[in-house]
């Protein structure tokens, strides 16, 4: 689609937008007013991936982190959140299309992100490359969001199913090592959801599969039927049911942790084609399709 397909943040009063073709922008989150936007043309001779700018702002510590440039030449960069003043800047690859994470693992605090070729950890202070995984694609489409559960880094890497890694400290240096991995399922654009021990998503297997692994373990706990559709994007609405919206328009409220694929209800939201991530609001959820935004109620038992 033609986007915008990177989701705004909000912080220090302001909505910080990632524009498809990777125009970084601050509005005033009450009047809507412009306050400052990067643009970065003039740093990169493309200015967004292949397929547009699709991985979200990372708010952390006063600081916006993203991912700028394109194909092959790109720099993750921290920008200062009241006027947009750069940092730091790693310039590394190009961007992938997954978004960012932030955590303390190995005792330092971290930006764990998918690039174009690599899974990599920069340290939030200063920008520092700590680690890198080599996370290869086809056509450069790492596009599945890391998973942090403990101290494990949960990626889907392609044509390599899901694994698991912990970094371990070796002298000065953070290494990543292996701790479990699965092959039963194969990840493409959705990223899946932790609940306890439980990680639960969407595998393009099988026409698309919905599926639940332990997440200490990586032992899968079961696998639905196939053919639910391209992509799912799982909301866990506040630990007591995952809803789960396929790209057909098909949202699928399902209990947390369950022993099987085992829905509660199903319900069709749209007419069109739903790829845009569902919004919790309130009692509400908002549902966004090729045309309109729609509201739904939620109703509690």
């Amino acid at each position: 689609g033609k986007g915008p397909k990177s989701t705004p943040v909000v912080s220090n009063g302001n909505v910080y937008t990632f524009g498809i073709s990777g125009v970084l922008s601050a509005h005033d989150a009450r009047t809507g007013e412009l306050k400052w936007r990067r643009d970065f043309a003039s740093n990169f001779p493309v200015t967004s991936p292949l397929y547009g700018t699709a991985m979200s702002p990372l708010v952390e510590d006063g600081l916006l982190i993203v991912h700028v440039g394109g194909p092959d030449k790109g720099a993750l960069r921290a920008f200062e959140l009241g006027r947009g003043a750069i940092k730091w800047s790693n310039n590394t690859d190009g961007p992938a299309y997954a978004s960012p994470m932030v955590a303390t693992l190995g005792g330092v605090r971290q930006v764990v992100s998918f690039m174009q070729n690599d899974l990599a950890g920069i340290d939030v202070t200063n920008g520092k490359m700590l680690w890198r995984v080599p996370a290869k694609s086809g056509y450069d489409t790492n596009s599945v969001t890391p998973v942090i559960y403990k101290d494990l880094i949960i990626v889907a890497r392609e044509d390599q199913g899901l694994t698991a890694f912990r970094l371990i400290k070796r002298g000065v240096e953070l290494v990543p090592e292996e701790v479990w991995s699965n092959k039963q399922v194969e990840l493409y654009m959705n990223t899946p959801v932790i609940e306890g021990n439980q990680l639960t998503g969407l595998s393009v297997r099988n026409k698309g599969q919905f599926f639940s692994i332990d997440a200490d373990t990586g032992k899968t706990l079961w696998l639905g039927a196939g053919r639910m559709g391209e992509n799912a994007a799982i909301v866990n609405a506040e630990g007591k049911v995952l809803l789960m919206l396929t790209n057909d328009a098909n949202l699928i409220v399902h209990p947390i942790n369950a022993k099987e694929y085992a829905p509660a209800a199903q319900y069709t939201v749209a007419a069109s084609q739903t790829w845009a991530h569902p919004l919790l609001f309130g009692q509400q959820i908002l549902i966004k399709d090729e045309s309109t935004l729609a509201s739904f109620a939620l109703v509690g038992k």
